[in-house]
């Protein structure tokens, strides 16, 4: 179960940044994965690692129906 909400957790941290910057979601995860990796900080470079990868999946140039 841990891992399930997990990944709804980076779904949702994903969906929450293409709200806020839209196609510029992945720069920001980006940068706060370098922060990290900067400071050495593995558990939260890893934890931004994977938001990235949701984010790739995502693709922000759908329009909306309606």
């Amino acid at each position: 179960m841990v891992f399930i909400s997990m990944k709804t957790d980076l779904y949702q941290i994903a969906i929450t940044l293409v709200s806020q910057y839209g196609e510029e979601a992945q720069t920001i995860a980006m940068l706060r994965a370098a922060e990290y990796a900067a400071n050495l900080d593995t558990e939260q470079w890893l934890h931004w690692e994977e938001i990235i990868k949701v984010l790739e999946t995502i693709d922000t140039n759908k329009t909306l129906d309606g």
